[in-house]
């Protein structure tokens, strides 16, 4: 038996099942996925999904005492261990982990939300629209972790299409996206579940994702073979040049834990856009306001190598 122990939000619950559940296939066993009973308020999170895309995704109460454990050592891919019986920890954020059709099958959409998406969005998906997902919310609690997409990122993709291409927007600020995104070619998906907003986005021609994992999925799930997916080429904000700001310690942590070669499917074009001075500056602000402690310490260390 394998079992795949859940975190996280959507995006990542995906990653973790499809892993485990291909391994299983692969090695002709049963699967159950976990969901830890410490926090009652994420169980429910989870088992919201039950009736949708985790209808068919078996759930274990416990965990086997006795059982072989894996825990994911690095963000990027390493093929999961030939053990029949197995515990499985980890993100496994990677395509090369997946059972491609069976995953896609696995969490094909549900006739009512299926039925529910037509009735509402059909006129726009219509009009092949290219859905664009937008990533704030906790990402901007963590600047010096999550690399933040810019509206330049967002603009520059666009430009990669039609000037009278459609877009469909997904966000966790839509009030935002509204004061960036205007005109007759844009539509937003707003105060839906995160099950129709997956789907959604699989249903629209093309796409420009943020990074998150929930953006990947809703790519992905686009079985189209002819689909266009722009990517952020930076996925964690742990660019070499982050040493000027970040702690070298946390530094070698962040680029070699946070290796995402495997993350994007190779057809995926990826942009990368860097930084503003104004940005830097922001950047810097941040890191100062939110570890002066740090800092400081580094301050004095380097008044003491000037001065002695």
């Amino acid at each position: 038996m394998i079992y795949s122990v859940l975190s996280d939000r959507l995006g990542n619950i995906l990653f973790e099942i499809a892993a485990g559940i291909s391994l299983a296939r692969r090695l002709n066993v049963p699967f159950k996925a976990f969901v830890g009973q410490e926090d009652y308020r994420y169980v429910e999170y989870v088992l919201q999904y039950k009736k949708s895309i985790l209808r068919k995704i078996d759930f274990a109460e416990s965990l086997p005492q006795n059982q072989k454990v894996y825990n994911e050592p690095f963000f990027h891919y390493r093929a999961l261990p030939d053990e029949k019986d197995l515990t499985v920890y980890g993100y496994f954020q990677s395509e090369k982990y997946i059972d491609k059709d069976f995953i896609r099958e696995l969490f094909a959409i549900d006739e009512e939300t299926k039925l529910y998406i037509r009735h509402k969005y059909q006129d726009i998906l219509n009009k092949k629209p290219v859905s664009v997902h937008v990533r704030r919310g906790d990402y901007m609690q963590s600047k010096l972790y999550y690399a933040v997409c810019p509206v330049r990122y967002y603009k520059k993709a666009m430009r990669l299409f039609s000037p009278t291409t459609d877009y469909l927007i997904f966000s966790d600020d839509i009030d935002w996206c509204k004061k960036h995104f205007k005109g007759k070619h844009f539509y937003f998906s707003e105060n839906e579940s995160p099950s129709v907003d997956l789907y959604l986005q699989s249903f629209c021609r093309h796409h420009i994702i943020s990074n998150s994992t929930f953006a990947w999925w809703g790519a992905w799930l686009d079985s189209s073979p002819d689909k266009r997916v722009i990517c952020p080429e930076s996925w964690l904000d742990s660019s070499p040049d982050k040493r000027v700001i970040c702690p070298e310690s946390w530094f070698e942590i962040l680029y070699r834990a946070n290796d995402i070669k495997d993350l994007y499917p190779e057809e995926w074009s990826k942009l990368r856009i860097r930084k503003t001075i104004f940005e830097w500056i922001d950047l810097y602000m941040y890191a100062i306001s939110h570890y002066r402690y740090v800092y400081y310490k580094k301050i004095k260390k380097l008044i003491a190598k000037l001065f002695i």
